[in-house]
């Protein structure tokens, strides 16, 4: 590994390349580096790693949405498998693989919404298609650090909904699944833990929130960039009131956060 990367193991966890492959064969799709701050198209990606691609890629036994990870001289190389391609992340011994996981997942998602039609029949990379490193760029920079200005607004909003609302609980999640405020009733935290482990992160808000049964109660949950909020009506009566509550903490944080 190089001496300019090197500088990089201290500290803060710090997202150094990220790379799109055909998944079975390992050839570069796009390539961006974050190095010193700075974004630049790359293609930069060693042998062994490229090969581990096309290895891992072209296995029946290989999970989707899986993060596999790589040690290697104080750096980790997370991959992650989608149907056609394959996301690979250059990151710091330090950094919290669960949410990187995440922001794989929504990037890959989102290339594959967006892009993935392209893969088929496109021919050598695709760093110069409008919008490509944009999309990157978008999910792996995206800040998730939460300040305590916006953990301070998220208490205040779940008890302003708690006492506008008829509503039997509400809550918001961060993107471990931790509950940072709310009354949830722990016998139903494993449940909408479940729900936040399968979904990724949202660079802005979710239009339409969705609902998960949980005994005999309609969860309403919707994504805020790496949180998750989730308001549940009371059993057997209807979810209006909890869609309108979810929808009003998920755009009041949008907001306070743009």
């Amino acid at each position: 590994m190089t001496g300019a990367l090197a500088e990089f193991m201290p500290g803060k966890p710090v997202i150094l390349r990220v790379f799109l492959l055909r998944r079975n064969v390992g050839e570069h799709l796009c390539g961006m580096s974050f190095e010193h701050d700075v974004s630049e198209q790359t293609t930069s990606m060693p042998p062994h790693i490229r090969a581990c691609v096309t290895l891992f890629g072209s296995r029946e036994s290989t999970a989707h949405s899986r993060a596999y990870t790589l040690q290697q001289d104080g750096l980790v190389w997370v991959y992650m498998f989608f149907e056609m391609f394959a996301v690979v992340v250059l990151t710091t011994e330090d950094e919290d693989i669960p949410r990187l996981r995440k922001r794989m997942l929504s990037l890959g998602k989102a290339f594959s919404n967006s892009f993935g039609h392209l893969i088929a029949s496109w021919s050598g990379d695709m760093d110069d298609i409008e919008g490509v490193g944009a999309l990157v760029e978008r999910y792996m920079r995206l800040d998730l650090d939460l300040g305590n200005d916006i953990l301070s607004k998220i208490e205040s909003l779940v008890n302003t909904i708690l006492e506008s609302y008829d509503v039997a609980y509400a809550g918001v999640f961060d993107a471990g699944g931790d509950l940072l405020s709310g009354d949830i009733p722990e016998s139903h935290i494993p449940s909408i833990q479940d729900e936040i482990a399968v979904a990724g992160i949202n660079s802005g808000v979710e239009l339409m929130p969705h609902a998960v049964d949980i005994q005999g109660h309609s969860v309403q949950m919707l994504r805020v960039s790496s949180l998750s909020i989730a308001v549940a009506a009371y059993r057997d009566e209807s979810r209006m009131a909890a869609a309108k509550a979810v929808s009003e903490i998920a755009q009041a944080l949008h907001e306070a956060m743009d």
